[in-house]
């Protein structure tokens, strides 16, 4: 059976156990849980890759072991249908199983919802959520939900698919805060690099750290009092732009989401840094949108499991067209504004993300 002939059939049995009430764990696990697990590639007849009711830590019960070549890689915590997986006792308990165990990856899930966590990454309970999947959200396609589910194949798992995905979003996010902190304070060993290989014309030095605070993303240095304020950089980092509605805080959007969704946004509002000093981004209660001078060419929709790109492109011209990531919606209410939708589930697709918004940009004249 395919995975995404699976979820199908999950879906359906969910929909039979709620309505009968009967979605209680143990229903839970053995028809909706266990045939995506064998769908994924884990074979529930063989005691050496899965392994169910297996001792932990403090003398309880984790539902599944997943291993590869014998050695325990993926733990799995099944609830009822019915039970809230935002419980941070949930998440409390399936991560520490996992990391008292010296196992990496752990997934809680209650059929519907498949929330996988990092155990080691030195962060709090809730950020260490990698990425979600809601197999019910039918406003995200099918096979967006399945391919995001793939992660957890024991393929993926195996020929480290699932690590490479975890570094690229939480090595990428440790390196980019830590970039950010040398840009508010770069060392001296740093300048003096930076002015060697700048060579001449040389840059003054509050010059370049102005510089390196737009380009790592750092916090503008405060002026002291009684100092001439510098003049202007060429450049500004993004900047809410003239308001007409409620400016909201970016954790509007972000607060709750994962690491995966974290980083997809963090991704695409950096790269509209280098388009232009006339970009400017408003965040607003439904949406996130970015502007040229006075027109928007593209806007952010930040969900569960993904990052909708509305951009200002005619979809009957755009090409390539990817199908089933692409979405026509002009004739389709959305929030924010953009003809062309495209749902952003992994960063394998950011570089065909940047060219769109480049081209958004070049359609809009200030």
């Amino acid at each position: 059976m395919t995975l995404a002939h699976a979820v199908d059939k999950a879906l359906e049995m969910m929909t039979k156990l709620k309505e009968s009430k009967k979605g209680n764990e143990a229903n839970t696990k053995a028809f909706v849980i266990e045939p995506v697990l064998q769908a994924l590639g884990w074979n529930l007849h063989d005691i050496d890759v899965v392994e169910r009711e297996v001792q932990v830590f403090d003398g309880t019960f984790l539902d599944y072991a997943l291993s590869v070549s014998g050695s325990p890689k993926l733990y799995v915590e099944a609830k009822g249908l019915n039970e809230k997986l935002d419980d941070k006792k949930f998440i409390a308990q399936t991560i520490n199983y996992a990391n008292n165990d010296g196992v990496v990856w752990c997934v809680l899930t209650n059929g519907i919802r498949y929330r996988v966590f990092k155990t080691n990454e030195p962060v709090s309970m809730e950020q260490k959520l990698l990425f979600e999947v809601d197999l019910r959200d039918d406003k995200q396609p099918l096979a967006d939900r399945v391919r995001q589910l793939g992660n957890l194949g024991r393929g993926s798992v195996a020929d480290g698919g699932l690590d490479s995905l975890g570094e690229r979003v939480f090595t990428d996010t440790r390196v980019r805060a830590a970039l950010s902190q040398l840009a508010v304070s770069p060392p001296p060993e740093l300048m003096s690099m930076l002015t060697v290989r700048i060579g001449h014309p040389s840059v003054p030095e509050e010059a370049l750290r102005r510089s390196l605070n737009r380009i790592l993303d750092g916090e503008e240095p405060k002026v002291a009092a009684g100092t001439a304020t510098p003049a202007p950089p060429s450049s500004t980092p993004l900047v809410p732009g003239p308001a007409k509605a409620a400016e909201y805080p970016l954790d509007h959007h972000l607060g709750g989401k994962s690491s995966l969704v974290r980083e997809l946004f963090e991704s695409v509002d950096n790269l509209t840094e280098a388009l232009g000093a006339d970009v400017s981004r408003r965040v607003r209660k439904q949406y996130i949108g970015y502007f040229r001078g006075k027109h928007s060419f593209f806007t952010l929709e930040i969900q569960r499991s993904r990052v909708l790109v509305y951009l200002a492109l005619d979809p009957s011209t755009t090409a390539p067209w990817q199908e089933g990531v692409m979405r026509d919606v002009r004739k389709i209410g959305h929030f924010g504004m953009g003809d062309l939708e495209y749902s952003l589930t992994e960063p394998a697709q950011l570089a065909e993300v940047r060219q769109l918004v480049q081209a958004a940009y070049d359609r809009k004249s200030s």
